[in-house]
């Protein structure tokens, strides 16, 4: 008996310390291989469109250079004021007024300059949201910051049709970009 408990030790240890690794093993690998099954119809499918991406991102790639995504101007006092006018032309085309306009400091980043400028302005408040639209779909881009708006206080007494028409001020940074024309290679 004590050989034969001596035999079943024997084999359990071979078995747990050779076969039982070797069982995993194979599991796993068959774990792969299926996944591996799993995943070649998507990567196909991936593959066959690769050639239309190709195609879209050679399009975008040149309307992108077509599509002007800076601020003109030989200086930043230039394109400051070409950006100024533009917002008073966006302004003035949705029935806004702007009350006063301020520089902001230039930022400069990754061979672009942040051009920007705070506006203070007043109107109802659909001419606000309209001017805001506006300024999201100007060409070159613009980034809204910093918006702040307060609503005129109402005296008391004044019938609520005299004071319908009473707008809110509002103030914004409006930034643009400009590219760093400045080259690490110039010399005084």
């Amino acid at each position: 008996m004590l050989a034969v408990g001596l035999l079943f030790l024997v084999v359990g240890t071979v078995y747990f310390l050779a076969a039982a690794p070797l069982v995993d093993l194979y599991q796993q690998r068959e774990a792969k291989i299926e996944d591996g099954r799993m995943l070649l119809p998507r990567l196909e499918a991936i593959a066959r469109q690769l050639p239309a991406l190709r195609s879209e991102v050679a399009r975008l790639r040149a309307a992108a250079r077509i599509r002007k995504v800076t601020l003109e101007g030989a200086s930043d006092a230039i394109a400051s004021a070409n950006l100024e006018s533009r917002i008073e032309a966006l302004a003035t085309s949705v029935g806004a007024t702007i009350g006063s306009t301020e520089s902001l400091p230039v930022e400069k980043n990754d061979g672009y300059r942040r051009i920007g400028l705070r506006f203070a302005l007043n109107g109802p408040y659909e001419t606000l949201v309209r001017l805001l639209a506006k300024l999201e779909e100007a060409t070159p881009p613009l980034v809204v910051d910093n918006l702040q708006v307060h609503g005129v206080l109402r005296r008391p007494g004044l019938p609520q049709a005299a004071t319908a028409d009473i707008g809110l001020d509002a103030g914004l940074d409006v930034y643009g970009f400009r590219t760093d024309d400045k080259t690490p290679n110039a010399s005084p």
